[in-house]
């Protein structure tokens, strides 16, 4: 008797502006962790800004889970070289570990996703979206996405804030399949505890989600966690961490959490993200 097909696990396509809000960084460490522990496969990620900074921060991060994924940059998007503290804290503390320096070494963002997408199977990709949605557009502009996105996406999840008005407006409007906002109310009752940063991270002294934490504000705070929820639900819809509303506009839904499974999610996140990842054969070591 043949053996059951083992079926595939769910590819992530996580795009971001990873630039002030400490959210963004937590949802991207949740993403890597749950990729490392090869629970999903972080099969796009992409930078909505022009900043190679960025995009060298994505990288570090990465690598530091021991993922290997090419990192999109928008060359049409916004371009800036500054960011905030908390990428240059990363990025000054970890120079050495940096491979992204110019813009051949990041991917064309629009192409990086269409080839991820046509490379899984039907219905199995999500997409992940917190910031400006300048490479989704893209992606939506080139012949025949809509058709692709039909067949290979089963949702889009934005993480408020909506940036851009316009370009959001335009998403809603021309996305070929069902959208999920995590809105920001979510996040102001899901807060990622700073506590963990100061206990739950013993195994590593150079940890770069710890060091952004921290030069983001003055410690101790706790985080609103939007973006972590967003990826919470991409990653295990099956674990019923949230509810959906009814639909709004045709195919909008919000993501709801009862209050008596906030513990739960923040839990999760919390074991989640801080725990060690495990190297994989060929893996290349920590950065």
């Amino acid at each position: 008797m043949q053996a059951q097909e083992r079926k595939p696990v769910t590819a992530i396509l996580f795009d971001s502006s990873i630039e002030d809000e400490i959210g963004q960084v937590l949802a991207l460490a949740l993403l890597l962790s749950y990729d490392a522990k090869r629970e999903i496969r972080a099969s796009s990620l992409s930078v909505s800004r022009n900043n190679l900074k960025l995009a060298a921060f994505c990288d570090l991060m990465s690598r530091f889970f021991l993922v290997s994924s090419p990192i999109g940059m928008a060359v049409n998007g916004t371009s800036t070289t500054s960011v905030p503290p908390m990428i240059q804290a990363v990025l000054t503390k970890r120079s050495e570990a940096r491979t992204i320096g110019q813009l051949n070494d990041t991917a064309d963002p629009v192409a990086l996703i269409r080839n991820a997408l046509t490379a899984q199977p039907d219905q199995n990709s999500v997409v992940v979206l917190s910031g400006a949605p300048v490479n989704l557009l893209g992606l939506l502009a080139l012949p025949g996405s809509k058709q692709l996105i039909q067949k290979k996406v089963r949702t889009l999840v934005i993480a408020a804030p909506a940036q851009d008005a316009e370009g959001m407006k335009k998403l809603f409007a021309e996305w070929p399949g069902s959208v999920i906002v995590a809105g920001e109310d979510l996040g102001q009752s899901l807060r990622f505890p700073g506590e963990c940063i100061e206990k739950d991270f013993s195994w590593a002294t150079n940890h770069p989600l710890v060091d952004a934490y921290r030069a983001a504000k003055a410690m101790p705070y706790d985080a609103p966690a939007t973006a972590m929820a967003a990826v919470l639900y991409a990653s295990h819809p099956e674990n019923n961490f949230f509810k959906l509303s009814e639909p709004a506009q045709g195919k909008q839904r919000q993501l709801v959490a009862n209050p008596e499974d906030i513990g739960r999610i923040i839990q999760t996140c919390r074991e989640v993200v801080s725990a060690k990842p495990e190297p994989r054969r060929g893996a290349r070591g920590q950065a």
